[in-house]
């Protein structure tokens, strides 16, 4: 029975790779969440949404959806890292653009205790907590998202120097048909007839004028010696 082809290993480094990830996913989880309850709040308040919590919105969905996406094809096929470089450029970008302007947007926010003193009730408390926990969790989603591109250009640059890939099947195939044409290149007559009983035979090969002889000569028997002598009698 021929072995099962080795699958292909992974190319990205297990502890690094899965922690980064870890980090997108509960970042990604977190701003989605409270972009969910601020846009519902908003918009039962028949309040205009913004686009900074659109765009975080949008931002965060997406990166669960590559996560997700990206997982099955790592457990199933072993992830492509060219594939994984392109999504996270662009998470990278949306992350770096979402969380540029929740900054511009909400910094007169930031910059003050959530306190009674600055937000005279509870609820404005609670929401100048949100707000600060939107901003942490926005910075780790940006941040991971461009330390998972840097590992996807990493192992891509070790990928391109490594060579690629051949299961060990295919390699066994390639050294055996090499094997064989070496061997027909070593054969010094790998046309002419071999010795099996006949001229067209296989096997050990030998000249073609090695049979020349057959042609020219032929036991006659006794017969041919009497016919020898009547002839000489006659004469």
């Amino acid at each position: 029975m021929a072995p099962k082809p080795r699958a292909k290993p992974s190319p990205y480094p297990v502890l690094p790779f899965h922690i980064i990830r870890s980090l997108q996913l509960v970042s990604a989880l977190i701003v989605a969440a409270i972009m969910g309850y601020f846009l519902k709040e908003l918009q039962h308040d028949h309040y205009r949404l913004p686009w900074t919590f659109i765009l975080l919105l949008t931002t965060s969905l997406l990166t669960l959806v590559f996560l997700a996406t990206t997982l099955i094809l790592h457990a199933l096929h072993t992830l492509n890292p060219l594939l994984n470089t392109s999504l996270n450029a662009l998470l990278t970008l949306l992350w770096t653009l979402s969380f540029s302007l929740l900054t511009w947007w909400s910094a007169g926010t930031l910059g003050h205790v959530c306190n009674r003193l600055n937000w005279d009730t509870n609820t404005g408390i609670m929401v100048c907590r949100i707000y600060k926990a939107l901003f942490s969790f926005a910075l780790l989603g940006f941040l991971s998202t461009a330390l998972a591109l840097g590992l996807d250009i990493r192992t891509l640059k070790q990928v391109g120097r490594r060579g690629k890939f051949a299961p060990l099947q295919q390699r066994e195939d390639k050294m055996q048909g090499g094997l064989e044409d070496v061997g027909q290149e070593l054969n010094p007559n790998p046309t002419r007839r071999g010795i099996k009983g006949n001229r067209g035979g296989e096997g050990y090969a030998v000249p073609d004028e090695q049979f020349a002889y057959q042609d020219d000569t032929s036991y006659q028997g006794a017969a041919g010696q009497v016919e020898r002598r009547s002839l000489e009698a006659r004469l």
